[in-house]
């Protein structure tokens, strides 16, 4: 079951008697148990009725005594148990024989009962125990969001905050973020943070436009290459000298640049071939392994260029970096007479 599965299950209200939560997101898990506490648990008496154990300092017995244990003036209790390695391959801090015995009150818990177990990032699916969970109650896999939940889940906080946010806008804030793609770093609470400064920074304005997500996401390097190419694809020396000082100007380091500058036109250059090879822009990505939104820009300046043109562009690159690195030209001044070539 994935979390929207169980959002679905919650809101009919069909409660189980055992969860385990996993994920890379512990942004929905937290979520997820927040949403089970709110519709198990009586408003009035929740804490009485929530208990918390951690399950590196907790014996076998305790578990199954706060099951055991009736709820105070209401028909079920939650109990929750973090940090127990028994889901995974090998477990350190639990016997075979301790694991047997969980496993054989799984199907014992109590109907005054809901135990949530909390199995960290990763979950060995074939061990018996995660099958026995199934089978009673619901193994809850908190995955990264895809492109799509990702968005609407931007559209919803925005939403929350009292703010309007279009689609334009939310496919540039994910193309700022390094949360999709197989290579990411990010999580839903890094993406939230992010969100919460854009939130801020507009203060009483209540559309987010593409100024406001500029001004504090701090991924713009990425942009002002595509942008510089833009500029060098239309021939504009002037506009391209202009977006290169932009770069130079954040402190970008020179060699950094023109790095980034080449790799860039590989990218374009691979995704040209590949699209007349008929990839769409979500399979150059995968191929590629490079964030999605970045291959559907490469996707879409490719269109502009000629094979030619792209496999001479890199070979200035090339030519310029080993230049510098041989010490025969000043990096500003071999940058600067790289991009006004490139723009001819």
């Amino acid at each position: 079951m994935n979390y929207k599965e169980f959002v679905d299950s919650i809101k009919k209200k069909e409660i189980k008697n055992v969860y385990l939560f996993a994920g890379e997101e512990v942004f929905l898990i937290d979520d997820a148990l927040e949403r089970l506490k709110s519709t198990v648990l009586n408003a009035g008496f929740q804490e009485l009725n929530f208990t918390i154990l951690d399950g590196k300092e907790v014996s076998i017995h305790q578990i199954t005594d706060a099951c055991e244990t009736l709820p105070f003036m209401a028909e079920r209790k939650l109990v929750y148990l973090k940090n127990m390695d028994v889901f995974q391959s090998k477990s350190k801090s639990i016997s075979e024989e301790q694991e047997q015995y969980i496993i054989d009150y799984i199907k014992k818990i109590p109907d005054t009962t809901t135990l949530v177990f909390w199995g960290n990032t990763t979950v060995d699916s074939r061990k018996k125990i995660v099958k026995e969970i199934n089978k009673y109650g619901h193994f809850v896999e908190c995955s990264k969001l895809t492109e799509d939940e990702l968005g609407k889940w931007i559209k919803k906080m925005f939403k929350a905050y009292g703010k309007i946010i279009e689609a334009k806008e939310i496919s540039f804030i994910k193309g700022n973020l390094d949360y999709l793609g197989k290579t990411s770093t990010q999580t839903l609470l890094d993406v939230e943070n992010e969100l919460k400064k854009i939130i801020s920074f507009m203060g009483q304005a209540s559309e987010v436009t593409t100024e406001h997500i500029e001004k504090i996401l701090t991924s713009n390097f990425q942009n002002n290459i595509f942008k510089l190419l833009d500029s060098i694809e239309g021939r504009n020396s002037s506009d391209s000298i202009k977006r290169l000082n932009y770069i130079l100007e954040d402190g970008e380091p020179i060699l950094k640049i023109l790095a980034t500058l080449g790799n860039q036109i590989k990218n374009i250059l691979f995704s040209k071939v590949l699209l007349e090879e008929g990839y769409t822009s979500k399979m150059i990505a995968t191929k590629l392994n490079i964030h999605p939104f970045v291959a559907s820009k490469c996707a879409a300046q490719s269109r502009r260029f000629t094979v030619e043109r792209l496999k001479e562009l890199l070979n200035k690159c090339l030519e310029t970096d080993k230049m510098i690195k041989v010490g025969k030209m000043n990096d500003k001044i071999a940058i600067e007479l790289l991009v006004l070539e490139m723009s001819k």
